[in-house]
């Protein structure tokens, strides 16, 4: 898994850069091929881009931010057409980077809700939302345990979790002093 994530990293990345040097080239030359050719290589950089990005709160910002910027360079490249999509454009832009701020205040986050065993003090789980972490206590670990807003326990904000992984969600960590 971790080759394939740097692996789609590094094609969102060149396909985000071939869309910027399109994009100068276009502005260079005056000529509008490489302005189509920036908003595929555009939307190319956003699909594998989406594929690194986790699933939390807030993370489908870039998505807003490329709609606005895919809104752009097709006005740019047709002028003369009838495009109602740059209208649009400054309130995707505005969406965008609310987003992103929101995105950005919660991007080291630990999750919200956590998933605890009270009587030891263990932290089984984090999760986003209080509907996540009721899922995972009912249908992956179904045995007793506690489920409450991070904020109530802030002490568990540090703590590494006995079950990170989302992909796989009874895998257990190798946590400091684990023999097991």
């Amino acid at each position: 898994m971790g080759n394939d994530y740097e692996q789609n990293r590094r094609a969102a990345g060149g396909f985000l850069a071939g869309a910027a040097v399109c994009a100068v080239l276009a502005a260079g030359t005056g000529s509008t091929g490489p302005v189509w050719v920036a908003a595929g290589l555009l939307i190319s950089s956003l699909f594998y881009f989406r594929r690194t990005m986790p699933r939390r709160p807030y993370s489908y910002w870039p998505a807003w931010a490329a709609g606005s910027v895919l809104a752009l360079l097709l006005a740019w490249a047709a002028p003369g057409a009838r495009f109602g999509g740059l209208s649009l454009a400054p309130a995707e832009a505005l969406v965008a980077l609310v987003l992103a701020l929101l995105w950005y205040r919660r991007r080291n986050g630990r999750g919200d809700w956590v998933v605890w065993l009270p009587e030891e003090g263990v932290l089984l789980r984090r999760e986003w939302s209080r509907r996540e972490a009721i899922r995972w206590a009912e249908a992956d670990y179904r045995k007793p345990c506690a489920i409450s807003p991070l904020t109530d326990f802030p002490h568990l904000a540090d703590e590494v979790p006995l079950y990170p992984d989302h992909d796989r969600p009874l895998n257990r960590s190798r946590r400091l002093g684990d023999q097991t």
